[in-house]
């Protein structure tokens, strides 16, 4: 074998021992397959109504320091008014950042054609994704584009196209998660990963159709199989994402589940493959179907499990808790954690999703009011010790 080939195969091992090499020696064999404990670790008392819509869905809330909360309605649900709003605790939400920006005609540059998804960063501001898709069985309205919003002052910041040439025919932008000037968006239309440097806008692309972002199964709730318009079982790709807070680990999955992990220092090693890419990503727990995922400041994973109506966490040493299972928490959606020293508190929209006219045969069966619900996290659900 001459000394080229043989240089190639060492940074091809070399890459595929070190995306896996960190859970091998941190985590024992029995630690890989820890089940998600029966008993709930909270009760009943510990989820406390914050706001209500007579006529929204809103599947995903940002809590903001300040106590605000950014509630998003998107426009693929059939939902009425603006898909950004802000309220306070038990008040009214009102459009965020303005009306302008959730008119439903005009500049599609300079509004939100269809959002699918937020985050807050770590400098505060938000990080919206358009994926100017208001109908996932249609063809776009308008070129996907990132929006961000600076909440210390509710104006819009930027906000760019996804280059073109990052995106696939049937391309729908999802989830995204932000790392100091990277943002790693998920696409569920076609699976893959869009890893975007922030400051010039250049995305490029991975990941493309890998098992990690591909749905293999319909998501199920406790009323049963989700169905699309067309009476088929409904399975959506890469969708969830987010990022652990050094930004070492991208944590994805489609809906319906599992989680994967992938090391996110191979996007930017130029001596990476492709084969090292997917694999990768690696199996991180068996999830049922997700409304949301989130990570805390100490890198534990928090979300809300849609097939159950649960709330669940996983820590950096991968041991499950089962925080609360409520029959509240009707597709239990896009968690958003907000930390202080005396203690830390989820705030959650009870989404009723599955509930929307879309899978309703056009009429919807949602039992108003939606619900965004506090709560409060038990103090050992950030521990590495497994409870029975």
């Amino acid at each position: 074998m001459n000394r080229v080939k043989l240089s190639a195969m060492k940074r091809l091992l070399l890459v595929t021992c070190l995306s896996l090499s960190p859970a091998l020696a941190t985590f024992s064999t029995s630690a890989l397959a820890v089940p998600m404990p029966e008993k709930p670790e909270a009760t009943a008392a510990d989820l406390t109504p914050v706001v209500t819509s007579p006529s929204q869905i809103w599947e995903s809330v940002i809590a903001l320091p300040d106590g605000r909360l950014v509630l998003e309605a998107p426009r693929w649900l059939g939902n009425p008014g603006p898909q950004l709003s802000i309220a306070t605790a038990g008040g009214a939400p009102v459009p965020y950042p303005d009306a302008g920006w959730n008119a439903a005609e005009g500049d599609p540059a300079r509004r939100f054609v269809a959002l699918t998804s937020m985050t807050r960063a770590a400098d505060g501001t938000l990080w919206l994704v358009d994926s100017g898709v208001p109908d996932r069985e249609a063809k776009p309205e308008a070129p996907a584009k990132l929006i961000q919003i600076d909440p210390s002052t509710g104006l819009v910041k930027r906000s760019f196209p996804v280059s073109a040439d990052a995106l696939r025919d049937g391309s729908i932008l999802a989830g995204i998660a932000v790392h100091g000037q990277t943002a790693y968006v998920a696409d569920s239309g076609v699976p893959g990963i869009l890893v975007i440097d922030l400051e010039s806008g250049v995305a490029r692309r991975f990941l493309d159709h890998v098992e990690g972002l591909t749905a293999k199964r319909p998501i199920e709730t406790p009323n049963g199989t989700v169905k699309a318009r067309d009476g088929r079982p409904l399975a959506i790709d890469a969708t969830l994402i987010a990022i652990s807070p050094d930004g070492q680990w991208l944590y994805v999955q489609s809906y319906c589940g599992p989680l994967y992990r992938i090391a996110t220092r191979l996007f930017d090693d130029p001596d990476s493959t492709n084969t090292a890419l997917q694999e990768s990503a690696t199996l991180w727990y068996k999830t049922h179907a997700l409304g949301g995922l989130t990570v805390g400041p100490d890198g534990t994973l928090y979300w809300s499990d849609v097939t159950t109506g649960s709330i669940n966490s996983y820590t950096p040493g991968r041991i499950p808790h089962h925080l609360i299972t409520d029959p509240r928490l009707k597709w239990p959606g896009g968690l958003s954690l907000s930390t202080a020293p005396s203690g830390s508190t989820l705030f959650v929209p009870a989404a009723q999703l599955d509930q929307a006219a879309r899978f309703q045969n056009g009429q919807a069966t949602v039992q108003w009011p939606v619900t965004v619900y506090s709560f409060h996290v038990p103090e050992d659900a950030t521990s590495d010790v497994l409870r029975k």
